[in-house]
């Protein structure tokens, strides 16, 4: 497949040709706890850094379920406590995350022999 737009070799604020930019997105692997329902979280995000997480209250079996996480920054700070629902859909994960029942965020991952790896962006919501 060949790429139909050139990216700048600047990460932070990327600007692609067509004026998108890579702001707004990130990456995250969840692994399984010892603790059933347990998910461990390691970050990255083009405007907040890299972090951890504990998500709690999923399923025993598999990456699915809906789950309570709490993300925290590179120095331990608590940085967000979001709804965490992870399903599967064929070989994929189709992954969202909401906060107080709204959509804050969307992705989409595969499990492999590290965990569940998510390519994600957060919603951008518009001030009125």
């Amino acid at each position: 497949m060949q790429p139909t737009q050139k990216a700048t070799a600047d990460y932070r604020g990327m600007q692609v040709k067509s004026g998108l930019s890579m702001n707004n997105i990130g990456y995250v692997l969840y692994k399984k706890n010892k603790e059933p329902g347990v998910l461990n979280a390691n970050w990255c995000h083009s405007e907040y850094g890299i972090g951890t997480g504990t998500a709690t209250g999923g399923s025993a079996n598999g990456f699915e379920g809906l789950y309570k996480i709490r993300y925290f920054d590179e120095k331990g700070n608590l940085q967000a406590v979001r709804e965490l629902d992870i399903r599967k859909d064929g070989n994929c994960y189709k992954v969202s995350w909401l906060n107080n029942g709204e959509l804050t965020a969307y992705g989409i991952g595969l499990e492999n022999s590290e965990g569940l790896s998510v390519g994600y962006r957060d919603i951008e919501v518009e001030e009125q």
